[in-house]
């Protein structure tokens, strides 16, 4: 069971709960709860939200519904859409522990990224000291990994195109890395999405760059900062590694 609230950790929730007890129908508001009332989710959870945090779990709810992890009855007169189902599609990214396109492209490269993304967005949602700078580092090393763990030293200098760069100690940089990714997972690409993937490299590295300095700095970094980042380093590795067609 997850008892993280981040939007990750409660996706994940909503589907533990809706696969419940034969799969049967929730109301999205007993789901989630209100103000006067504890829904099924912070049962779940052993917890109870306040406003914000309800919030957050409404959004999660809304996000499933957006990428076919759950779908309305539509079968209710009165409130058709309020009354949601757990997918075939949903119930596989539970048992994968998959929660996006994003997860699946980096358990294709390792399934330990899942444990660094996972990690550092359940630091950017904890209170404890010192988590912003621990969010970072998870932040940083996610990208790092999935381009060492996916475009290692011998597939990179195989490429007919790699030319030695010579201020790294191997030859090798990330934006080899980034271009043995793209084109093992998206393929061939026509002018203008080259283009896009290139710009996504080169956000890729930037928020690397970002992390790096956000979790070894003198002074705390901010939490909007380091959400802001994660955020971009996930658009930018979906980018570069989820195919255009899944």
């Amino acid at each position: 069971m997850r008892t993280d609230q981040t939007s990750r950790g409660l996706r994940f929730a909503v589907l533990e709960v809706l696969s419940k007890d034969g799969r049967r129908a929730v109301n999205r508001f007993n789901l989630v709860g209100r103000s006067n009332q504890r829904g099924a989710l912070e049962h779940h959870l052993g917890s109870e939200f306040d406003e914000p945090q309800r919030q957050t779990a409404l959004r999660a709810v809304d996000q499933l519904e957006r990428d076919g992890l759950v779908a309305p009855t539509l079968q209710d007169l009165a409130a058709p859409r309020d009354w949601l189902t757990i997918t075939e599609r949903g119930v596989q990214a539970l048992f994968r522990n998959t929660i996006d396109s994003l997860d699946v492209a980096l358990i294709s490269i390792d399934p330990h990224l899942l444990d660094i993304r996972e990690g550092a967005w359940s630091s950017l949602a904890s209170m404890e000291p010192d988590a912003l700078r621990q969010a970072a580092h998870s932040g940083r090393e996610l990208i790092d990994q999935t381009l060492k763990l996916g475009a290692p030293d011998a597939i990179v200098k195989s490429q007919p195109w790699f030319q030695p760069e010579k201020n790294s100690k191997t030859g090798v940089t990330r934006k080899h890395r980034l271009r043995v990714l793209v084109e093992q997972k998206r393929g061939s690409l026509s002018d203008n999405e080259l283009q896009i993937a290139d710009k996504a490299c080169d956000l890729v590295l930037a928020v690397d760059q970002r992390l790096q300095a956000a979790s070894h700095g003198r002074e705390a970094p901010m939490r909007a900062d380091i959400e802001d980042a994660m955020v971009a380093a996930e658009i930018a590795l979906r980018r570069v590694l989820v195919p255009l067609v899944e």
